[in-house]
Formats: structure tokens, sequence, C-alpha cells
């Protein structure tokens, strides 16, 4: 605008060209940062599955090895780099593992398979010592005494041969085997145990429970829950009940601790109240043994006082 005496001059701009260019403008860098944006991360993203592919091909291959082989050989599928190493040092891990493992195994297996042979040699000697007629009764009643420890025995080292080949051993004793004509031959091997206190051992059998295993094993599981329950009832009753698919094991003692409860499935675990001279190993094995044979063990305390452990063999 221009202003004189006798003049005044006006200059008109049209700049809705310019809004409109600034507008394009605008709208095109927006574009750009976006296209800019999207093709970063496709290239992050394709980026990132080359870097992490040989560490998920890694992750995939350890999963499909076999449990059985002494070694994955994973090394050979990947490249001498940072991923290779990890892959040589993953195999010669697994490889050191698995000697270890079957070591161990095999030392089991032996001790196992090897003490059978002196066990049959007490129990065949204790078998014709017991069948002489003039024996003192003290000597009778201890070589019974030698003869239920030759027993329980050769059923623990039976059963811990079928753990360690991880073998259910039904092939060879696949008849079934009535729980209730085990559970009454243990209380008569406990028997001696109770050491004149004043406990009861009481058998009750609702309907017949029968399991296709190893005696030896059902033996195994059932002794150390009744040994367990005589262990710890100074007074009282030890009932054990049959029926309805599984084995029941009540006493009148002082019980668990609720928060111990989930730890005596646990090796070498003993409570705060745990006397005598016990590993901790005996809930463990019954532990192992379910697993095997697709059984359940529970373990609660009762309301009334005591301990109930449960033996599930079938029906849930």
């Amino acid at each position: 605008m221009l202003k004189e005496d006798d003049l005044w001059a006006f200059l008109i701009y049209d700049v809705s060209e310019n809004q409109r260019l600034k507008s394009q403008l605008v709208w095109g860098l927006a574009g750009a940062v976006l296209l800019f944006s999207l093709l970063s991360l496709a290239i992050g993203t394709w980026s990132a599955s080359r870097v992490m592919k040989p560490v998920s091909d890694l992750a995939r291959r350890l999963e499909e090895a076999a449990e059985t082989s002494p070694s994955p050989q994973l090394a050979q599928w990947f490249a001498e780099d940072e991923v290779g190493q990890l892959a040589a040092a993953l195999d010669s891990y697994a490889e050191r593992l698995h000697h270890l493992v079957e070591r161990d195994r095999e030392f089991n297996a032996d001790v196992s398979h090897e003490l059978r042979t002196p066990l049959a040699v007490i129990s065949g000697a204790t078998e014709l010592l017991l069948a002489q007629h003039d024996l003192p009764a003290k000597t009778r009643d201890r070589l019974l005494r030698i003869a239920r420890a030759a027993r329980q025995s050769t059923d623990i080292t039976t059963a811990l041969l079928h753990l360690v080949r991880a073998e259910q051993g039904t092939n060879e004793d696949s008849q079934s085997h009535s729980v209730a004509a085990v559970a009454q031959d243990l209380i008569r091997l406990h028997l001696p145990l109770l050491e004149n206190r004043p406990l009861e051992l009481q058998l009750e059998e609702q309907d017949r429970v029968s399991v296709i295993a190893p005696e030896s094993v059902i033996a195994v599981a059932l002794g150390n829950l009744i040994s367990n329950a005589i262990r710890y009832t100074p007074a009282g009753t030890v009932t054990v009940r049959v029926g309805g698919g599984r084995v029941v094991v009540e006493d009148t003692g002082p019980g668990i601790p609720e928060d111990e409860l989930p730890l005596v499935l646990e090796r070498h675990y003993r409570g705060e109240r745990a006397g005598g001279k016990g590993s901790g190993l005996g809930l463990a094995i019954v532990k192992r043994l379910c697993d095997l044979y697709g059984w359940k063990i529970r373990m609660a305390n009762r309301a009334n006082g005591g301990l109930r452990a449960e033996l599930v063999f079938f029906g849930g």
C-alpha cells in the first residue's frame, strides 16, 4: 500500500497458490516420513529375522533332539560363527551329561542286579533254618526278622531296577495282584516293628482292587506308606483301607505341618518332627514309582488328627 498526498495505491497479491503449495509440501513431508518409517520397520524386521534365524533354528533343533542321543550334533548345521560356537558347546555339554547319566544308571542297575543273588541266598538259608521244628522261640523270631528284611530288600531292589531302566516290568509279571493281599502281607511283616507299643494295625477291604504291576513294586510303594505311619504314630491306630481303585493309609499320629506337606515327596526331605535315622528317600521313591506307572499319591492331614496317605491306582 502506497500513500501520497493525492494518490493511494494498493497492491493485491493472491496467496492461495502459496497456501496450496504449502499444504502439498506438508502432506508430502508427512507421506515421506510415513513411507520411510514403514520402510525402516520392514528393513529392521527383515534384518532382525535374518540375525535371529540361526538362534531360532538352534532352539528348534535342540527341542527336536532325541533324549537318548549321546549328542544332538547341532554344530554341523551352523556356520563357524557365534551361533556355531554355541551349538558346539551345547553338543559337548550334552555328550558329557549323557555319559554322566548313563554311568549313574549303569551303576544303579548293576548294584540292584548284583544284590539279588546274595539276598536270594539269605532268603533260602533262612527258609531252611525255619523249617526245623526244634528251634528256640527267640532264634525263630530272629530268623523271621532276617527273612522279612531279606524280602523287603528284594522288593526294593526289584523296584529300583525298574526305576533305573524306566520300565514298568509288566511283561515278566503281567498278572494282576490283589492290593489287599499285598497289604495283609505287609502288615504281618511290620508287626514286629511295633515293639510292644500300644499301636494297632488294621486292614479294611471295602472292595477288591487289583493292579497289573510287579508285586514287589506294589509292596514297596505301599510298604513305605505303612512304615511311615508306624514310625510317626507312637500310639493309636494305623488303618489300611483298600477300595475304590486306591489304598488309603491313615494314622493317629501328630500329622505334618501344612507348610511341609508339599515337600514330603522330595528327595532327602525330612520335616522338623522327623526322628530316627531315615534318609528321606522312601516317599520320594513312592513318587517316582507313581510317575512310572501312572498312579497318584496324595498326602493330607486328617481333621481329627493324624495323616492320610492316599495311593490312587485308577479312578482319579
